[in-house]
């Protein structure tokens, strides 16, 4: 077999590929649109094949397989082959939520309910010789000084479940803020302007972060980015439902107690939280990078199809593609990772 059959065997393969994993939702159609964008090299390919057509003819074919290539890299990074005067201007939009702090107790004064009845039983058992009924009954019913140091002031939200669902984009964690939380998305589109919604129930904030349902005429590739803040006093679950995605989440400051990614094709980083709690990650082709901080011990179950795995030293492997680490026994947090993946690329270590 000659090279130039071999390079368009395999540009076919590769064309056979990307339509199956588009018949698959596991990659975005928007992909043929950088592709398409290079249909010129077609016509370069078949000249070179007429020049030279004994010695260098396989330059055609693979002249075609590095476009194919290019255009699948370009679209998988959030790059439009575009010309610069089709711009479409980007839209930004910030949403977050303050939060009040109240009184977390008070420490060495217990709480009393305070009658007429109680006053006048407190002031007869602490009477003495010589303090007279006025000054016992200003020394019970004084007012508490606020501003006590024994007084802890803690957020009143303790707990907040996020959910953020958005078709495409990429997203980023890597910052704090004193608010509940603060979300800016960039959109390109109208129709992936955010929508909040936002509740409290006792010491609990629910927050849901979405966009109106995507016409078909919203093909191209709109490069949304979601940045959100979170408060590293208050606990959080986040739920984060994508499509094609690439997801930076550096949640080492935070106590983060689940989190959750549901993807298609995706390029997913994570540090893990110094908390106790649970990540699961359920996408289809996707190269996933987990980070761990050495305090935090982990458990990490695996359930792939066709993937690479590559864990340092730090991990025993045991049955069942379970993998638990070293230090598990004496850390400070444990955290279990679930990982259900098709085509993958997962690499595990510590920091």
């Amino acid at each position: 077999m000659s090279i130039t059959q071999f390079l368009k065997g395999l540009v076919i393969i590769l064309i056979g590929v990307i339509l199956l994993l588009n018949n698959l939702n596991l990659m975005d159609w928007s992909i043929w649109f950088n592709i398409f964008k290079l249909w010129p090299l077609l016509l370069i390919s078949i000249g070179i094949s007429f020049i030279f057509k004994r010695r260098l003819s396989w330059l055609g074919p693979l002249l075609l397989l590095l476009g194919v290539i290019f255009a699948i890299g370009t679209s998988y990074m959030g790059i439009d082959l575009q010309l610069v005067t089709d711009k479409i201007p980007i839209e930004v939009k910030t949403m977050q939520r303050e939060i009040e702090m109240i009184p977390a107790k008070i420490h060495g004064i217990e709480e009393k309910v305070v009658t007429e009845e109680n006053v006048e039983k407190e002031i007869s058992e602490s009477a003495t010789e010589t303090e007279s009924k006025e000054e016992q009954e200003l020394a019970v019913l004084e007012p508490i000084d606020q501003t006590d140091k024994n007084i802890e002031m803690i957020p009143s939200i303790q707990k907040a479940r996020l959910f953020i669902n958005y078709t495409v984009g990429s997203f980023l964690l890597k910052y704090s803020t004193p608010l509940v939380y603060q979300c800016q998305v960039s959109y390109r589109y109208p129709e992936f302007k955010p929508i909040e919604d936002f509740s409290i129930k006792d010491n609990e904030a629910t927050i849901q972060i979405t966009h109106q349902p995507i016409p078909d005429k919203v093909a191209r590739n709109p490069r949304n980015q979601i940045d959100l803040k979170l408060n590293p006093d208050i606990v959080y679950d986040i739920f984060l439902e994508t499509g094609a995605t690439a997801i930076d989440y550096d949640l080492s400051k935070f106590k983060i107690e689940n989190f959750t990614i549901k993807s298609g094709a995706s390029k997913i980083n994570i540090i893990v939280p110094q908390y106790d709690g649970t990540i699961k990650i359920n996408s289809g082709v996707s190269k996933i990078d987990i980070a761990i901080p050495r305090d935090v011990g982990s458990v990490v179950s695996l359930d792939t199809g066709l993937s690479i795995k590559d864990f340092e030293q730090d991990f025993q492997k045991k049955e069942n593609n379970l993998y638990i680490s070293q230090n598990y026994n004496s850390a400070t947090y444990h955290v279990t990772i679930n990982i259900d993946s098709g085509i993958s690329q997962i690499k595990v270590y510590y920091l």
